[in-house]
């Protein structure tokens, strides 16, 4: 679009609640906001909330419509913001209603302008559940899977050649077992569930408890592998890479005392994915991530449930129903025989492209910024400074209350976990790398905003 003057460009904020599955996607889709006309403020979920009354009016571009979002999208609404989102986890759900059920929240809906769907299968099952009139879901796609063609993927290489370097052939476990192995505790989670609104009935307490013990059958599946998979290779070094919401602890202790066993959470799951020989995951997206890199993904299923598995990571990997079979599958890919399901069977590919709009064609990133560029041609509404003022000081008064009772609170640790921080210096590395590898994005600039945030536009 052609440049407008900055006083007349849009304001588009984009929150990031998990870093190192977030950040780069999302900083990728900030550059082409800039590079369409919009100045974007990127940065952390919570620091944004804290000041919501201090940001400029724009667009807010959140992670989910799950519960806990209709008040935010309330305040949002109130600050006149205009709300759009997307579903970081609407890809990968293992039951369909019981994704509605935790998140989709119909009252978070009401509050959006544009709600932008992974695909055709997010979006039917979401419509089934809301009132999309007037048409608000559109099927596009998300920045995260942009990164994963076979142009874009190339952002990761330096970082995995690296991690070659240090563990040469290596063997990827990704977990994903943060119901069952959560930072908190399993009942911590419960209680979670049940403060968000996903757990209502005894209906709903019966379907979660039954959830969780399977997770824990899949869970303890994965500690009993590891030692053998461990003899069974022992010239491989094997990474367990655990999930950003479990108990990294409890894998340090599973792998103490193996000494090709190494666990390690650092940097984003795709480089990782990259690097590796294979990967070997349960119903896990990084299975459907490494196979639309290119990798070898083996889903490894001694519990099985129908309810519970997720059909789209283990469809586009080979499945694994024993500790033989897993091996089996491991030597296949080192001996050069491993065949994949997502380029060996047309099946499989069209399965992937119902639940993956932008598979092909355009980019998700460009598909999305269309979209928000025709809503900016209608002004966001005044706020009164009362209304602002208000709203500040009641985040503040909160704030004060959290200070309080800090030394009662145990999410300090879980918080940085998920998000440990963001520097100007951080993005602006983002940028120049996206810049070698697109020839985009030249005349985009990043200045640090407020803290965990950076503004990126076109001066």
């Amino acid at each position: 679009m052609s440049e407008r003057p900055t006083s007349e460009r849009p304001w588009l904020i984009i929150p990031v609640e998990t870093k190192a599955r977030e950040l780069d996607a999302k900083t990728y889709i900030a550059c082409a906001a800039a590079e369409a006309g919009f100045r974007v403020m990127l940065g952390e979920q919570n620091a944004f909330l804290r000041r919501l009354a201090l940001l400029p009016r724009g667009f807010y571009l959140d992670k989910s419509i799950a519960r806990p979002k209709v008040p935010i999208f309330a305040r949002l609404k109130k600050l006149g913001f205009r709300v759009m989102a997307w579903c970081e986890e609407g890809l990968v759900y293992r039951d369909r209603d019981a994704y509605l059920n935790e998140r989709v929240a119909p009252k978070a809906f009401d509050e959006t302008d544009a709600f932008f769907a992974w695909g055709k299968q997010q979006a039917d099952d979401i419509r089934s559940a809301v009132n999309d009139t007037p048409p608000r879901i559109f099927e596009t796609g998300n920045p995260r899977f942009d990164l994963l063609r076979p142009g874009l993927r190339e952002f990761y290489r330096t970082e995995a050649d690296a991690l070659r370097e240090r563990f040469g052939d290596f063997i990827l476990i990704n977990t994903n077992f943060g119901r069952y192995n959560h930072y908190f505790g399993r009942e911590k989670i419960f209680e979670l569930l049940q403060k968000r609104g996903s757990v209502r009935t005894p209906q709903d307490e019966v379907f979660f408890r039954a959830w969780i013990d399977f997770l824990g059958q899949v869970f303890h599946s994965f500690v009993d592998m590891l030692p053998r998979l461990a003899a069974a290779f022992p010239e491989r070094t094997i990474v367990v890479r655990p999930h950003p919401s479990e108990n990294h602890d409890a894998w340090h202790k599973a792998a103490k005392g193996i000494a090709n066993v190494q666990v390690i959470y650092e940097g984003g799951a795709m480089p990782w994915l990259l690097a590796s020989a294979l990967s070997i995951h349960n119903s896990c997206t990084t299975g459907l991530e490494g196979a639309l890199m290119g990798k070898p993904a083996i889903a490894y299923r001694t519990a099985r449930s129908e309810t519970y598995d997720s059909f789209l990571p283990n469809r586009v990997s080979v499945d694994a129903g024993s500790f033989d079979e897993l091996v089996a599958a491991v030597k296949s890919v080192f001996a050069g025989d491993y065949r994949a399901p997502l380029t060996d069977d047309s099946a499989v590919r069209a399965d992937v492209a119902r639940y993956i709009a932008s598979l092909d064609g355009p980019e998700a990133t460009a598909r999305i910024i269309a979209r928000i560029s025709a809503l900016a041609a209608v002004p966001t509404r005044n706020v009164s400074l009362i209304t602002r003022i208000r709203d500040q000081g009641e985040q503040m008064l909160r704030s004060i209350a959290r200070t309080v009772l800090s030394p009662l609170r145990q999410t300090g640790g879980y918080a940085k976990q998920k998000f440990p921080g963001l520097e100007a210096r951080e993005i602006e590395m983002l940028v120049e790398r996206y810049r070698a590898l697109t020839g985009r994005f030249g005349a985009v600039t990043v200045r640090p905003s407020h803290h965990h945030a950076v503004t990126l536009q076109i001066d």
